[in-house]
């Protein structure tokens, strides 16, 4: 068997029929489809059971609700696929996405530990594409090492950002089971951004990938009750700090431009929620507040080194590290205050940073 489908599952009745239909009409048919009710309190558990009894092909597992995490984890443990792919349960795929993915595994001459495609991204009936940041082709080992490694999780070349080579999502990307069981993510307790981790501590063991910007992927942005619907931009909350600290343990030693990024990281999902509170909060007191309690939760500024971190993140980092919350937070509103005000003429010319677009995580 080719290939297993995993879907988590959890409260996306109005959604699953057209997910599962979308996967069960592939032009492909050397698959199997595995649902994974993660508890889910509506009909889902009964709508998977009517698949699984209509088709031999679709295998449901029921579990008590743990988040995504587990779901997937439950879903890698039971496929039997040679490659897996996910499909979030709001979201659906294009009819050719499997046998796509399969021609370009048998055109290759070696074995490929990955292939990443491009996606829409749905809202109502708008199609945005939503592509990858490398040009398409066969990565080797040194080619990845060389090319999207040193941008993979932050990438300094023009500002200071999350990494621009790879998307750190999982439901674009197609990757050999082995590699999957091997670097599952352990820790059940990281409940947003649940597929960085897995996605980049694979693509660092990976020794081939192919990626292209064929949009096969329907990533649907309407639904009220997904975890992206519901998160906000505080990325400082306990969820949060487990991530850093699964990925610190898990990725740091892969090299010097790895470690540097893992270090930049937590700096920018730090400056994201600043910049967030700074526009949402009623007051400067407030959010810094909130700031305050969000870092003594989280933990994250303990994973950040000041060595090697470019001066303006160096300098709100010791800020914040020597407790001066309120002067950091003011210098961060002053500089919001003039990037909203100059032209754009003048603002690319302050921060060339804004030619560049945030990684959407």
């Amino acid at each position: 068997m080719q290939f297993s489908v995993i879907v988590p599952i959890y409260r996306v009745e109005e959604y699953l029929d057209r997910c599962v239909d979308s996967i069960l009409t592939q032009t492909f048919s050397d698959f199997e489809l595995i649902l994974v009710d993660d508890g889910s309190p509506d009909r889902c558990p009964d709508m998977c059971d009517d698949y699984a009894a209509k088709d031999p092909r679709v295998r449901v597992i029921h579990k008590p609700n743990g988040g995504v995490v587990s779901a997937r984890n439950a879903g890698i443990m039971a496929a039997r696929g040679s490659y897996i792919c996910y499909v979030d349960g709001d979201d659906w795929i294009r009819p050719n996405l499997l046998s796509f993915v399969s021609n370009r595994l048998s055109e290759s001459s070696f074995p490929l530990d990955m292939v990443i495609f491009a996606a829409d991204i749905v809202s109502g009936d708008r199609y945005i594409p939503f592509l990858n940041g490398m040009p398409e082709g066969f990565y080797n080992r040194n080619r990845l090492e060389k090319e999207v490694f040193p941008y993979l999780m932050s990438d300094r070349r023009n500002g200071f950002h999350t990494g621009t080579a790879i998307q750190g999502h999982t439901w674009n990307k197609v990757c050999r089971r082995e590699l999957q069981v091997e670097h599952y993510v352990r820790d059940e307790r990281i409940r947003m951004f649940t597929d960085v981790p897995l996605t980049y501590e694979i693509l660092l063991n990976c020794r081939n990938v192919y990626i292209c910007n064929e949009r096969l992927y329907m990533y649907n942005v309407d639904n009220p009750n997904s975890i992206l619907a519901r998160g906000k931009s505080n990325y400082l909350t306990p969820s949060f700090g487990c991530l850093i600290s699964y990925m610190n343990e898990h990725m740091h030693g892969y090299g010097s431009e790895i470690d540097r990024e893992l270090n930049d990281y937590p700096v920018t999902l730090i400056m994201r929620t600043v910049r967030w509170r700074l526009m949402t909060d009623t007051s400067l007191r407030q959010a810094v507040q909130h700031v305050r309690e969000g870092l003594n939760t989280s933990g994250m500024l303990d994973y950040i080194s000041l060595k090697g971190l470019p001066f303006k993140p160096w300098l709100f980092i010791l800020l914040l590290k020597t407790q001066m919350d309120y002067t950091a937070m003011t210098l961060c509103a002053m500089i919001m205050r003039f990037h909203r005000h100059c032209t754009p003429n003048e603002k690319n010319d302050a921060d060339k940073s804004s030619k560049k677009p945030e990684q959407k995580v």
